[in-house]
């Protein structure tokens, strides 16, 4: 006798967050559509309590994310961060974000920010997954982040970004490198 589990829908929507996720950070800058908004469905898809998360300036993301079993942790820390980074503050304290090491550079974060696409800064992005070039528009960032990231990260050391707008995500890996326009 064979038993088949049939997915709830919750089920259903989680594994379609979580495909758009890997698709976007697959094909860095392709904007991906995700089947619900915001944070809430991300973190929901993808921290489990073996994660740690930092969510500091979101209290309800914080507590939903507290139901998975996860632990809050310092910024530097955190497996996710969910921040803003659209003050030179914020974008000040990512420069603390996790890496990984040499020999495990998925110990890196991964962070997620909002964004707006389609204005504001142009970026040109190449490297894996990207041919030849790609040019995007986002705003919403403060301008030193860039700088910051550039000198943040070592491939393979360093950290993924995700940028949300509203339900729309763009995946920007550490093996990413960014020209600003």
């Amino acid at each position: 006798m064979t038993l088949a589990i049939t997915p709830t829908v919750d089920d259903v929507r989680t594994n379609a967050v979580f495909e758009e996720l890997m698709w976007a950070i697959a094909r860095p800058g392709i904007e991906r559509r995700l089947p619900a908004a915001g944070f809430n469905a991300v973190a929901e898809s993808l921290i489990d309590r073996e994660c740690s998360f930092h969510a500091e300036t979101d209290r309800a993301l914080s507590d939903l994310i507290t139901l998975t079993g996860s632990k809050p942790a310092a910024i530097d820390k955190a497996d996710y961060v969910f921040a803003p980074i659209d003050a030179e503050t914020g974008v000040a304290a990512l420069a603390a974000l996790k890496i990984g090491s040499l020999s495990y550079p998925d110990e890196a974060a991964t962070l997620f920010a909002t964004a707006r696409f389609g204005s504001g800064q142009a970026l040109r992005l190449f490297g894996p997954g990207v041919r030849d070039t790609l040019t995007i528009e986002v705003d919403g960032i403060h301008p030193s982040f860039w700088s910051m990231r550039a000198k943040s990260l070592r491939y393979p050391l360093g950290w993924d970004l995700f940028l949300l707008d509203d339900d729309r995500l763009i995946g920007i890996p550490r093996s990413t490198k960014i020209e600003v326009l």
